[in-house]
């Protein structure tokens, strides 16, 4: 009749009220095939992977949702990086058309296997916001 075990966490949540601009958690999303791929892309209720390691046979959709004060719509922009920060490449971010504002697709088969970090950052009048996703991929 005790209590087995508590747990006591601090979350940060973002004021999204403050006239900043900001961005949301990416959802990370993961296709073997184009249809597959078709199939993510086109439902806003597609379920996000928790895991971060990825094999170079796959395709990932990264969708996140970019927030400014008003009307004001942040510039978003993305850069694949190597394990030390180093810029590789820039990925071009489209206008997502379900499950958020913004989404960037690319595929792994185009990059050796290591560990990297996709940079995302929003831009508005009122400031930028970045959020890092750290990926893993295998042979």
């Amino acid at each position: 009749g005790g209590t087995l075990d508590t747990e006591i966490r601090t979350i940060d949540v973002p004021d999204l009220t403050a006239p900043n601009a900001a961005l949301s958690t990416p959802r990370v999303f993961r296709a073997r095939t184009a249809r597959e791929m078709q199939a993510i892309a086109g439902d806003a209720a597609s379920v996000p992977v928790a895991m971060r390691e990825f094999s170079r046979a796959e395709r990932l959709l990264i969708r996140f949702d970019a927030y400014g004060p008003g009307t004001e719509r942040p510039d978003a922009a993305a850069v694949l990086m190597n394990r030390a920060g180093q810029k590789m490449s820039d990925l071009p971010v489209a206008p997502a058309p379900v499950g958020g504002t913004h989404q960037v697709e690319f595929g792994l088969s185009s990059i050796p296997a290591g560990e990297y970090l996709l940079e995302i950052t929003v831009k508005g009048a009122s400031g930028e916001a970045k959020e890092l996703v750290a990926l893993r991929v295998t042979s």
